[in-house]
């Protein structure tokens, strides 16, 4: 009797394509090897069909999972919590005056949100105290943990089932880190109602700011680039695109500073201060943030 063959098990590293063009062409910007901690024979790479860059090979989900436990929420997120919050709280005023919101207000009920990749329910916790009916969706386990004892928020696994009745889906931060981009934003469309709208923020890697950290990563040997957790580096030309082949028509751009959440020398602060103005100038400040609407 023949038994069923073994299955294999998930490799470590994978390689993917351009999630925006599927390109098979790359070009090699820099070898990651001199970074602590990084698997070796991992490269930043651009596409030279539209430019998007991502780490390849990058860490499979289950790899990936590793790298979100305790600690990375305990030294990322809970010392800076009262910051965070606050600013999670503004970006729900902002919300307010999206057409989708609006309209929800319109017909009386409260409006439906979907926050991805949630982290420790900041963001959740704040549209709900602001009347909305908000969830959010967290595959790190830890985080969920964190989520339900220091803001009452319960949030799930996985994607709900998809209805098409949000007003909004939300990625804060969120898509430079998943495995699939293209997938979470096709998933976002069948989520969200005709008319509702996705709403992405992503590092602006144009800044001087963002530029100054990859300078700084090969110049002092530091892990400023947060690899292996950002695995894509969109820029504005080809996170549109990318919206665009998911359903989505995008409404507006917008960048924005991000607020310091830790203490800097006296330098760091000299050098933040100069990225921000020079930033300002050319309006092409460290983060941006995308609102489209689906079709």
């Amino acid at each position: 009797m023949m038994r069923p063959a073994a299955m294999a098990p998930e490799p470590a590293l994978l390689h993917a394509a351009c999630p925006v063009c599927d390109a098979a062409q790359d070009r090699v910007l820099l070898c990651l090897d001199f970074l602590a901690g990084v698997p070796a024979g991992m490269n930043l790479v651009r596409c030279r069909g539209c430019g998007t860059e991502r780490i390849d090979p990058h860490p499979s989900p289950r790899c990936m999972a590793d790298h979100y436990d305790d600690s990375y929420y305990q030294d990322g997120y809970l010392p800076f919590l009262a910051r965070r919050r606050a600013d999670f709280a503004r970006r729900v005023l902002e919300l307010e005056r999206l057409a989708p919101v609006l309209h929800a207000r319109r017909q009386g009920r409260p409006p439906r949100v979907l926050d991805v990749g949630a982290g420790v329910g900041l963001f959740v916790a704040e549209a709900q105290a602001r009347g909305w009916q908000a969830t959010g969706v967290e595959p790190s386990a830890a985080a969920r943990r964190i989520a339900a004892r220091t803001c009452s928020v319960d949030l799930a696994s996985d994607w709900p089932s998809a209805r098409q009745d949000l007003d909004l889906v939300t990625f804060w931060d969120v898509l430079g880190h998943v495995d699939d981009p293209r997938a979470a934003l096709e998933q976002a469309r069948r989520a969200v109602r005709p008319g509702g709208e996705v709403i992405l923020k992503i590092p602006n890697f144009q800044s001087s700011w963002q530029r100054m950290l990859g300078w700084m990563s090969v110049r002092r040997r530091v892990n400023m680039l947060h690899v292996p957790t950002v695995i894509w580096r969109f820029h504005r030309h080809g996170a549109r695109r990318l919206l665009d082949q998911c359903g989505f028509s995008l409404q507006g751009v917008r960048t924005v500073r991000e607020p310091d959440l830790i203490p800097l020398t006296p330098r760091w602060r000299l050098v933040r201060r100069v990225t921000a103005l020079l930033d300002a100038v050319t309006d092409n400040r460290q983060e941006m943030i995308l609102h489209a609407r689906a079709r």
